[in-house]
């Protein structure tokens, strides 16, 4: 079972989408996810949010950060160079 997600909705615009699901013999919980998988389909097609997504799900897998130069390396050897404690 998937986990359950909250979030507001306009009540008027909420029954608005609860009849019409009724009326269409669907389940309000149906549109939503198809309606998701759409969007997601289309944003996809964005190069540049598919590169960020592939960095983010590889920071979450292995622990690395991208430095300035785009080398994967350990968050702890990240020196901030305008931080003038790191020149003592």
């Amino acid at each position: 079972m998937t986990p359950t997600t909250q979030f507001r909705i306009p009540s008027d615009l909420k029954s608005l989408f609860k009849d019409i699901c009724t009326y269409n013999k669907v389940s309000m919980c149906e549109v939503v996810t198809h309606q998701l998988q759409s969007y997601i389909h289309k944003e996809t097609r964005n190069q540049p949010l598919v590169r960020y997504l592939r960095t983010k799900e590889t920071q979450q897998q292995t622990g690395l950060v991208q430095d300035n130069r785009g080398v994967w390396v350990k968050p702890e050897t990240l020196i901030d160079e305008d931080d003038w404690r790191s020149n003592l």
